[in-house]
């Protein structure tokens, strides 16, 4: 069974998750939807990106299809990838009611890694977006 489908089966309250571990090959968004609308109303979500090159500025037409961001190339590259996976995080969950808390963001080599704990509460969602 692939793992977007065992995620969707599992949106029904008893059957949802307290962490997801997200680690594709390249891009996590595929898995981002999937993955926020099982997780329970309090619960941990880590996910790996690695697709450093574009999150980092190398392909700016590439992650604004996948991310929809736009990078600038810049000697904080890095950085500017972690808060661009983070944002892309936080669109997918404010769609389902929820917002997250950063805990824990790796920057090393070519991939990055963020540990997030998610939430859910509307007043917070409409609040989390004036963040961005």
């Amino acid at each position: 069974m692939q793992y977007r489908t065992l995620m969707y089966l599992s949106t029904s309250y008893e059957k949802r998750f307290d962490v997801i571990d997200l680690d594709p090959y390249g891009c996590p968004n595929r898995f981002l939807d999937g993955a926020i609308q099982s997780l329970t109303s309090v619960s941990s979500l880590l996910v790996t990106g690695n697709d450093m090159a574009v999150l980092a500025g190398n392909t700016p037409e590439a992650c604004n299809a996948k991310y929809s961001s736009v990078p600038l190339r810049m000697k904080c590259c890095h950085e500017m990838g972690l808060r661009i996976l983070l944002h892309c995080i936080e669109t997918h969950s404010n769609r389902y009611g929820k917002y997250i808390e950063p805990l824990l963001s790796i920057s090393a080599n070519f991939y990055i890694r963020v540990f997030v704990r998610m939430h859910s509460s509307q007043a917070k969602c409409k609040y989390s977006m004036s963040k961005q």
